[in-house]
């Protein structure tokens, strides 16, 4: 059995209340300018924050699954991927340690991530259903962490922002309002191509006659990618201009989330897992936003 809250209680008593707004001020402020609110908070609706409530309570999740939450726990979680607040700020809005805040700020994160099985999904192996030629833009994307100490390598350097970084695979459906594919997290050093072409790459899942629609860094895969050039219509190049600048739509939705717009603090052993779970989670939330008012441009 699945517990359920409305959107409202996340929208006034769980989400803006949270925030530290007054009930007062809540009930003054226009509906626009509290979801405003809401949206810096937590980056996602109310509507979103219900939906993803009731997802991580689904049986599919095994062990991540969450059988009683809470919906204040809910939103911690989600304002410590959007704010990426220190555990003692974290600490102080969960009412709680330091420890425990985290670990219960992980937990809904872990859970939120393995709704990704349900919500990035790879769409175009039915070609009877999905027969499309481009059916996807795909971009890597780099994020920032800590030099690793132990290991120090050039392997981490990323040219994008001259210090070490995590570089992801992301793909998007051309003509769907869809994430369709993630993938890494690699060394920052590996460029976008290297990454396609690794066996377990965006390369590998695409049949005979599907191809991405991607950007220089992809030159050299010529019969998986399409790149825009002179020898295209105009037309032609509008299509290829559009399905870009979705894919840019989604990446620069990503650097919304500070979590990993800042520098990822976790550093060790645990710093590849954790980081692939922030990014996996936000992703998530992301398609959850896609699905209900927040549409990509048309191709």
């Amino acid at each position: 059995m699945r517990i359920d809250v409305s959107e409202e209680v996340f929208f006034h008593l769980g989400g803006l209340a949270h925030c530290l707004h007054a009930p007062s001020r809540i009930s003054s402020t226009c509906k626009e300018t509290n979801e405003k609110r809401f949206k810096d908070a937590y980056f996602a609706t109310a509507k979103s924050v219900h939906d993803i409530f009731l997802g991580i309570q689904h049986p599919d999740l095994g062990r991540k699954r969450i059988k009683n939450p809470k919906p204040t726990h809910l939103l911690l979680a989600l304002r410590f991927l959007k704010q990426y607040p220190t555990k003692e700020t974290l600490a102080g809005f969960g009412g709680v340690t330091e420890k425990t805040a985290l670990l219960r700020c992980w937990k809904y994160v872990e859970a939120i991530q393995a709704l990704k099985e349900q919500k990035i999904v790879w769409l175009f192996g039915d070609t009877e259903k999905y027969q499309e030629v481009c059916v996807a833009s795909v971009d890597g994307v780099h994020f920032c962490i800590w030099e690793p100490r132990k290991f120090p390598s050039a392997k981490w350097y990323s040219p994008k922002y001259k210090k070490a970084g995590l570089a992801y695979e992301i793909g998007v459906a051309v003509h769907h309002n869809k994430i369709v594919w993630v993938n890494g997290p690699f060394p920052a050093g590996e460029n976008d191509k290297k990454i396609f072409d690794k066996p377990d790459g965006l390369r590998s899942k695409l049949k005979d006659g599907q191809q991405c629609v991607a950007d220089q860094g992809y030159r050299g895969n010529l019969d998986k990618v399409v790149i825009c050039n002179s020898r295209h219509d105009s037309q032609t190049k509008d299509v290829m201009e559009r399905a870009k600048a979705r894919q840019e739509s989604v990446n620069s939705r990503l650097k919304n989330f500070r979590v990993l717009r800042m520098p990822f603090r976790t550093v060790g052993a645990q710093r590849l897992r954790k980081h692939k779970t922030v990014l996996e989670a936000c992703l998530v939330i992301i398609q959850f936003e896609l699905d209900n008012e927040s549409r990509l441009m048309k191709v």
